[in-house]
């Protein structure tokens, strides 16, 4: 399954209700990336990786990224970004999937439980 078959089957099921939507291939390693970046600051693990960002949460500032590990798999971060430079430990906060089945269930039980 593809990220955007999961996107598309969330959508479909739940409909125009939906929170998330998927960020252009084309914007992937656009502004999300560079705040994300600006965020995380040049100490954190993921600074000088190449990470995309797949997918944004309309209803607050969750934002998907994928990053392809060095033997071809695919790991998933998301994270609740803070739109601030100056971060204090911990922040900003994430959780990491290790495929996309977990990225589902993630969005979905958050999406019922936050927005239902």
């Amino acid at each position: 399954m593809t990220i955007e078959e999961i996107f598309s089957d969330l959508c479909d099921k739940y409909s125009e209700d939906f929170n998330w939507y998927m960020i252009p291939l084309t914007q992937a390693d656009g502004v999300f990336v560079t705040e994300l970046k600006n965020e995380i600051g040049e100490d954190h693990f993921l600074y000088d990786k190449r990470i995309w960002a797949a997918a944004k949460c309309e209803s607050n500032d969750d934002v998907l990224y994928v990053l392809r590990n060095e033997i071809g798999r695919d790991i998933y971060y998301l994270f609740d970004l803070t739109y601030s430079a100056h971060n204090a430990d911990g922040f900003p906060r994430y959780a990491e999937f290790a495929d996309l089945f977990a990225v589902k269930e993630f969005i979905e039980r958050s999406y019922i439980e936050d927005y239902m």
